[in-house]
């Protein structure tokens, strides 16, 4: 009987090493899958903010656009800095001839640009909003 008892033992000192090994091996998966998922969550967080930028400089275009297509002529040139954002609009004019297809040159047509110049990680950065507009001649 005593033999029986020493045979055991020894089986469970050899089980209990394997058991410690399979708590290693358990913790460093763990460590591993949980670093991958905090770098998707990072980048997901950064996409989100780039998005964010984009859709603000979007609807702040249009609204420039819209703001300034009914002020005179020489009122519509503008320039602004974003403190918060660190975005720069401006809006300006510029002629914009087009032929009637029949050789005669329309007038009174103007290109209304709205402009945000902006730094990100590739540098500086330009988005542009057009529309043409119709200022007759006085």
């Amino acid at each position: 009987m005593r033999v029986w008892l020493h045979t055991v033992d020894v089986k469970a000192r050899g089980k209990s090493g394997f058991a410690l090994l399979d708590v290693v091996l358990a913790v460093t998966l763990f460590a591993i899958v949980v670093t991958g998922i905090l770098q998707v969550m990072r980048r997901v967080s950064e996409t989100s903010a780039e998005f964010a930028r984009d859709r603000y400089i979007q609807q702040r275009l249009e609204g420039l656009l819209a703001e300034r297509q009914r002020l005179e002529l020489g009122s519509m040139n503008y320039e602004m800095v974003d403190e918060l954002s660190h975005i720069t609009f401006r809006t300006y004019t510029e002629p914009w001839e087009v032929d009637n297809g029949e050789g005669a040159t329309l007038t009174g047509l103007y290109k209304l640009t709205a402009e945000a110049v902006y730094l990100d990680d590739g540098g500086e950065q330009t988005e542009k909003a057009e529309l043409i507009i119709y200022v007759p001649d006085s």
